[in-house]
């Protein structure tokens, strides 16, 4: 239900203090006031005290605002809050609940003491139903809270940043219905939501306004703060140009992790494509940043004026706020929340502090309603003990009548109870002059009765349809054999030892191997494959399935051709993968295919491999069609065909900068056979 009081959103920040206090209008919502409290210092760097900063920037708020009365809700920093996304079942609503605790507990990577977590239903562009949970560890999140509670201030709701800033574009109809990203930039860190449908996705990107001002520090040797100021202005400094160059590196990091992401949210929804995305944050004053993405991304940038449906012409020093107004992305979604208007309704206000808002909200009320409680109690128990008497007496006559469940003569299963026509008669005779007020409450009280038993019958009906819920729902305990399969997943991948070890010490390493001899680690020398993409299907006959689904994709080698015999069941696996080697579909095929062929464990087993196609990236064609290598070959193809996380694969390696022109991209299924695989069958020894 929408609130019509006035409602503050507090977004604590890295870099200040915003707040701003909303209330329903006549055309959306008005601003009545506004808080932008700067800190001294930003609060991420190393020689902060970040809890004096931020008890001074609310002690300032709280100087010029009396929020004892007011209803508040506080936004929680992204990086500090986990979110994970996963399609439901198709189950009863009532289930729900219990199917979303069990998958919580399978994707917090904590105990479940240690968090507080809620969750919040979507409808897919698919029509199926997802599920987000959001979950924050107790500790940051009384950490977070300390700062509002040192004020004897009780917030009404408690909301994630990104997840705040995705209402306020939805309510305000920035964000529509069709596929886009949100890109906000914050100090420490970025937050992309990828919306879809009616449901989204969200990934936290550990770059963000601090990476620039670093950047900026060590190109020009100045201290931080000086590197900020720099930072700031750029877009009025005549060294714009050379600033635009001292960040550069930092933009094409952001790109990388930008494209990433997006790369993993479309290789799993097949079909969405993204042209669009929302820039938020004051990151994107920085000269050049716009356009960078844009050319980078392929997509459109598009950064926001205003809010729409925000009305902020009555507040004070307005347009001070106009000016700074995408910067309240958060607040404005924090408060859109307490009025009722926000999509998004999950709440990880610790249960202890939610009781205590209730019961403070709710103790005026205690007082008149023990009053009334004293004088009713006396009206009833005189009332009750002088009917109890009836009551007893009317039952000792045998006034009651029972009725029976009757079907129709042509059911001969039984499946359509109906009312019995004695019970409609007796409610005639029951209501007519004459009755007295005791017949008429039993013959009402049977025939409640005899409508629970109808209802019990027909929910009897359901109980094949319960349990097969019930089956569905209990698939997803097959999550433990996971770790098993990417086991095998991995340990099928060719191996490079120098290589390997210097990727795990670091992009440097990494980089000095490379440069060390450039002969012998020229990109399409290196033995190396990638797992880029990977979806997932359960089957309780998986190779009866598989069987029955590769011929219609066949293109090149398959294995496991043998009869798929008893129903086992087991995951049906696509994934997508990129090598560098030169040979690409013979170096893939002997390097991983053949080892794919073999890979067991005791949980699973690889049944049947299929190669389903191949890509050269220098001749994957962006538009709707173009020339496709695959398996020393070429055709001509659709860019419907191609998956997409292949299409929106990187013009160049995030981590050597080498350009991927030469590395080629390919597509296998793998059937997955839950279980130990079983010893071969002794050759039959035959008499000579």
């Amino acid at each position: 239900m929408a609130a019509s009081k006035p409602v503050w959103g507090i977004d604590l920040g890295q870099c200040a203090l915003k707040a701003i206090r909303v209330q329903p209008g006549e055309n959306g919502l008005d601003a009545i006031e506004y808080v932008y409290i700067e800190h001294p210092k930003i609060l991420s760097q190393p020689d902060v005290d970040r809890t004096a900063l931020v008890e001074e920037a609310m002690k300032k708020f709280l100087d010029q605002h009396d929020l004892s009365k007011e209803t508040i809700v506080v936004g929680v920093p992204g990086q500090h809050t986990l979110a994970r996304f996963s399609k439901l079942p198709p189950v009863d609503k009532k289930k729900i609940p219990e199917i979303v605790k069990y998958e919580a507990q399978q994707q917090i990577p904590f105990d479940m003491d240690e968090v507080i977590w809620d969750y919040q239903t979507f409808t897919s562009g698919e029509g199926e139903t997802e599920v987000g949970i959001f979950a924050m560890r107790r500790e940051l999140l009384r950490n977070h809270l300390h700062f509002v509670a040192g004020f004897n201030l009780e917030p009404a709701a408690v909301q994630s940043g990104p997840l705040a800033l995705y209402n306020a574009l939805v309510y305000d109809g920035i964000v529509g219905s069709e596929p886009v990203a949100i890109l906000d930039i914050g100090t420490q860190n970025a937050d992309l939501i990828v919306v879809e449908g009616g449901s989204l996705w969200t990934r936290n990107i550990p770059i963000g306004g601090n990476n620039f001002t670093e950047a900026l520090s060590k190109t020009f040797k100045v201290s931080f703060r000086k590197a900020e100021n720099l930072k700031r202005d750029a877009a009025k400094s005549k060294y714009a140009r050379q600033i635009f160059q001292a960040m550069r590196p930092v933009f094409a990091d952001l790109v990388a992790e930008v494209q990433r992401s997006i790369g993993f949210f479309t290789s799993s929804r097949r079909g969405v494509r993204l042209n669009k995305v929302i820039a938020m944050g004051a990151a994107f004053k920085l000269p050049g940043l716009q356009k960078f993405l844009q050319q980078n991304l392929g997509m459109d940038i598009v950064r926001p004026a205003a809010f729409n449906k925000l009305n902020v012409s009555g507040v004070a020093n307005a347009p001070v706020l106009v000016d700074n107004l995408m910067s309240f992305g958060v607040a404005y979604g924090l408060a859109l929340q307490g009025l009722g208007q926000g999509q998004i309704t999950s709440n990880l206000l610790p249960p202890e502090i939610a009781k205590q808002v209730v019961w403070r909200r709710k103790t005026p009320w205690f007082y008149g309603a023990a009053a009334c409680l004293v004088l009713s109690s006396l009206v009833v128990w005189g009332r009750t003990f002088s009917d109890a008497s009836v009551i007893e007496k009317a039952k000792a006559t045998g006034t009651a009548q029972s009725f029976n469940v009757v079907y129709d003569p042509n059911d001969k299963e039984q499946t359509n109870p109906k009312v019995d026509p004695n019970a409609i008669a007796a409610l005639n005779s029951a209501t007519i002059a004459g009755a007295t007020p005791v017949d008429r409450a039993t013959t009402v009280i049977n025939l409640s009765n005899h409508f629970d038993e109808i209802t019990r019958k027909l929910l009897s009906m359901n109980d094949q349809l319960i349990s097969e819920a019930d089956r569905v729902a209990s698939l997803h305990a097959q999550k433990s054999v996971w770790p098993a399969i990417l086991r095998m997943i991995h340990s099928a991948l060719p191996v490079d030892p120098q290589l390997n070890q210097a990727m795990r010490k670091g992009p440097e390493a990494y980089r000095e191997l490379i440069a060390s001899n450039p002969e012998a680690y020229a990109r399409p020398k290196r033995k190396q494959i990638f797992i880029t993409g990977m979806t997932s299907e359960f089957t309780p006959d998986v190779m009866s399935d598989f069987n029955a689904r590769r011929a219609a994709a066949r293109r090149g080698a398959v294995t496991g051709d043998a009869p798929s015999g008893e129903a086992k069941p087991g995951f049906i696996i696509t994934m997508t993968g990129q090598t560098t080697h030169a040979e690409n579909y013979e170096f893939v095929k002997k390097n991983f295919f053949a080892n794919l062929e073999k890979a067991k464990d005791k949980e699973a087993y690889v049944a049947a491999v299929q190669w389903v196609d191949g890509w050269s990236l220098s001749q994957v064609s962006r538009s709707d069609t173009g020339p496709v290598g695959f398996a020393g070959g070429a055709r001509t193809v659709s860019a419907g065909e191609i998956p997409s996380v292949v299409l929106n694969a990187p013009k160049t390696d995030p981590v050597t900068k080498e350009s991927t022109a030469t590395d080629w991209a390919f597509q296998v299924v793998i059937a997955v056979v839950l279980g130990e695989k079983p010893a071969p069958a002794p050759a039959d020894g035959g008499a000579g």
